[in-house]
């Protein structure tokens, strides 16, 4: 026979309390504006068609990538947020200044092959592009965020360099025979994402269409409100305090040695 055994609680809890929401951590993203956020394109199990939109002015510099900026992303436990030389040339966050001072006092600490526990205070890179999507029959304007890792060392390179890479092809003479984001001559991109039921994590690949989709077919078939929205990239992006910077710092180092690197800035000033 099977016994059921209860759980003795002595505990006077307060009824309303069965109803509370219970508390758990939240993930800070500070990469996208919070109007932007929802704009950000979610890759379904499946094909992805989308054609990626020309640069819109100005841009940030004449690279002759103007359509994508790469961004420095700051990663830390609990959220990530946009470093400032993303957008300013030579800027420094709190996290060079931990890094600059770690390096200098305690190198042990800092995060390496050798020391795989170690504070990760460098960036990763990330790429932003606007793209334009079908969605319930409806073209629809996204924000693509993807990584931007070039496979320097090792493994394979990120989705969004990946798309960087292959906006753009030759033959064999050099000729540029494809401009996936040319105004007139530009073809559409697909992702390919699948999930096989036995991995952790999906897989995403990569191929460039052959007919070209003329921006202004475009614009006639997106509602304006959706042309409303596309803007210079460097308008979408979140930039936080350097204040801010150091309380996220907090959660890589420990805030008595956070301090003592403020402390030790003060005095070289």
């Amino acid at each position: 026979m099977n016994t059921i055994e209860f759980v003795n609680n002595n505990n006077k809890a307060n009824l309303s309390s069965i109803w509370s929401k219970k508390t758990r951590s939240e993930f800070s993203d500070r990469i996208l504006k919070p109007e932007y956020k929802e704009r950000r394109l979610r890759f379904q199990t499946g094909s992805n068609w989308f054609r990626i939109v020309p640069a819109i002015e100005p841009a940030i510099e004449p690279t002759g990538y103007e359509w994508m900026i790469g961004l420095h992303v700051q990663n830390y436990p609990g959220g990530k947020f946009l470093h400032p030389k993303t957008l300013t040339k030579n800027a420094r966050s709190a996290f060079d200044h931990a890094y600059a001072w770690c390096k200098k006092n305690h190198p042990e600490a800092l995060f390496s092959k050798e020391n795989p526990t170690g504070a990760r205070l460098l960036t990763d890179k990330m790429t932003l592009c606007w793209v334009i999507v079908e969605e319930e029959g409806r073209q629809v304007a996204r924000l693509l965020l993807a990584s931007g890792y070039d496979a320097s060392r090792g493994g394979a390179p990120g989705l969004g360099y990946d798309i960087l890479s292959s906006s753009r092809e030759f033959d064999e003479k050099g000729r540029l025979v494809t401009e996936a984001a040319h105004e007139v001559d530009g073809v559409r991109m697909c992702v390919e994402k699948t999930q096989p039921a036995t991995a952790k994590f999906p897989s995403y690949s990569l191929r460039v269409g052959r007919v070209a989709a003329p921006m202004a077919a475009i614009r006639e078939a997106i509602s304006s409100e959706e042309l409303q929205v596309l803007t210079p990239l460097e308008n979408v992006v979140d930039q936080i305090s350097m204040e801010e910077q150091w309380q996220c710092l907090e959660k890589v180092i420990a805030p008595e040695t956070v301090a003592e690197i403020r402390a030790s800035m003060d005095l070289e000033r």
